[in-house]
C-alpha cells in the first residue's frame, strides 16, 4: 500500500510540474520581424486593442475606453500605467485591475457579504481558542459555551445600539415603531426581511455588553471573573482582526486620501498614490487596488475625489494582531496574574484605536458643551486608564492567582 502511495505521488509531481511549466512558456518577448506588440485585454482575457511598435521608433499607445464594471466590481485602473507606456520594449500584455467584490455568494437574490462572513469567523476562531484555554485554566468548558450562546447575541445587539445612539437621524424618525425596526436592522421600518441587515456596528458596544454580561454569568455560574475576562479580551482582539476585513471588502472605515488635497484637488496623482501604499509603507497590491475609491461613494464628505485612500482597517488589524501575539505569550508566563492580560487589551486597545481614529474619516461623534468629541477617543481614552487601574488593583490590592498556577508556562534558563 506505501508503494502504491508512493507512486500515486510521484505521478502527481511529474503532473503537476507539467502544468508549471507549460503555464511558463509565455509569449516570446518580440516577434520574428523584431516589432513588439501592445495588447489591451478585458477582464475574461478577450483582445480589445493592439497596437504594434519597433524598437528605436515613436510608437503611440493610446488607452482604450474604461471597460464596464462587473457585478460589485468597479474598474480601478489598467495594470500599466500611462507613464510606463514609453519604457515598453517586448511584447506585453495589459489587463484591467477592478476592485474586490464585496460579496460571498447570492442565494435567492440574498447577498451574503465578506462582513458578515468575516464576523462570524472572526467569533467562532475567539470560541474555539476561548475552548482551548478554558480546559487549561480548568474552566467548565460546557459553562463556556453556554455564556457564548447567550452573550454573543447580546453583544451584537449592544454593538448595533451603541451606532445607532451616535447616528440617531439615520434611523429614529417617521413614528415609534418604523424607528424601532430601523434601528434592530430592518432599513425599510417594516418587518420586511428582505431589506435586513445590520450594516452598522460599534465593537465598543459589543465590548461593553459583553463585559457587563460576563460579569452576572461568572457570579451565576460561580466561576473566577478575571479568568473569563481574560478568556474575553484575547477572544475579543483576535475576532477583531477578522472583523477589519469584513470592512475592507466593504471600502469602509478608512483614511484619508494618500497624499491629502488642496483646495478640493488631490496633492498626489493616482500613480504616486498607488506607489506610496505599495512600495513606501509596503501593502500587497490586493490590499492597494481595493483602497481605490470612488468620489462619493460613501458620501462626497468622506470621498471627496476618486483616488486611493489610508487602509486604517489594515493598520489597526495589523496592531490587534501583535497585541494577540503578546496576549498568547503572557498568558505563559508565571508573573501574570488573572484578570492582567484583560488590562492589557484595554491599554492595548485603546491606544491603538486613539491612533486609527485619529485618521479615520468617517468616525462617530456628540457634543458635549459644544465641542464635537469622537466617542471612540473618549471611550479608547477610559479604557487605557481603566485598564491601568485595574491591573494596579489586581497586583497590589487584589493579589490573586496567576498563571503560575497553570501548566504549559516558558520556562526561561536561568543565568
Amino acid at each position: 500500500m506505501k508503494q502504491h502511495i508512493k507512486w500515486i505521488t510521484s505521478i502527481l509531481l511529474v503532473v503537476f510540474l507539467a502544468f508549471s511549466f507549460l503555464s511558463c512558456q509565455n509569449t516570446p518577448d518580440v516577434n520574428e520581424d523584431g516589432s513588439f506588440t501592445i495588447t489591451f485585454v478585458d477582464f475574461e482575457g478577450d483582445i480589445i486593442q493592439e497596437t504594434t511598435c519597433f524598437p528605436g521608433e515613436a510608437c503611440t499607445i493610446t488607452t482604450p475606453s474604461n471597460p464596464d464594471n462587473i457585478g460589485n466590481r468597479y474598474f480601478v485602473r489598467w495594470s500599466v500605467w500611462e507613464s510606463e507606456y514609453a519604457s515598453l520594449e517586448e511584447n506585453t500584455t495589459i489587463t484591467p485591475i477592478y476592485t474586490l467584490d464585496n460579496r460571498v455568494l447570492v442565494i435567492a437574490n440574498r447577498e451574503v457579504l465578506f462582513y458578515s462572513f468575516f464576523i462570524m469567523l472572526g467569533i467562532l476562531t475567539a470560541l474555539m481558542l476561548g475552548l482551548r484555554e478554558a480546559k487549561r485554566m480548568k474552566v467548565n468548558q460546557d459553562h463556556l459555551i453556554d455564556g457564548f450562546l447567550w452573550i454573543v447575541p447580546v453583544a451584537i445587539l449592544g454593538a448595533r445600539l451603541w451606532y445607532v445612539v451616535f447616528e440617531w437621524n439615520q434611523f429614529i424618525y417617521g413614528g415609534f415603531f418604523p424607528s424601532i425596526l430601523r434601528a434592530l436592522g430592518f432599513a425599510s421600518g417594516t418587518l420586511d426581511f428582505s431589506t435586513f441587515g445590520l450594516s452598522g456596528l460599534a465593537i465598543h458596544g459589543a465590548f461593553f455588553t459583553a463585559i457587563v454580561c460576563a460579569y452576572f454569568f461568572t457570579k451565576a455560574k460561580k466561576i473566577n471573573i478575571y479568568q473569563v475576562l481574560d478568556l474575553v479580551a484575547v477572544g475579543f482582539i483576535i475576532a477583531q482582526v477578522f472583523g477589519r476585513w469584513g470592512n475592507f471588502f466593504n471600502q469602509e472605515a478608512h483614511g484619508p486620501l494618500v497624499g491629502g488635497l488642496t483646495g478640493g484637488v488631490a496633492n498626489l496623482s493616482l500613480e504616486e498614490q498607488f506607489n506610496h501604499l505599495r512600495y513606501t509603507i509596503g501593502l500587497p497590491e490586493f490590499i492597494v487596488n481595493n483602497m481605490y475609491i470612488r468620489q462619493g461613494f460613501h458620501s462626497f464628505t468622506l470621498e471627496p475625489v476618486s483616488g486611493y485612500y489610508h487602509p486604517t482597517f489594515f493598520y489597526e488589524l495589523f496592531f490587534n494582531f501583535i497585541g494577540f501575539l503578546i496576549m498568547l505569550v503572557l498568558r505563559r508566563l508565571r508573573f501574570i496574574k488573572f484578570g492582567e492580560l484583560f488590562s492589557f487589551y484595554l491599554i492595548w486597545y485603546g491606544a491603538n484605536r486613539i491612533f486609527i481614529e485619529i485618521l479615520r474619516t468617517d468616525p462617530l461623534t456628540f457634543v458635549f458643551l459644544g465641542i464635537t468629541f469622537k466617542s471612540a477617543i473618549v471611550t479608547s481614552v477610559l479604557m487605557i486608564l481603566g485598564g491601568i487601574a485595574l491591573s494596579l488593583w489586581i497586583r497590589f490590592k487584589q493579589r490573586g492567582e496567576g498563571y503560575d498556577t497553570l501548566p504549559g508556562l516558558l520556562n526561561f534558563p536561568k543565568k
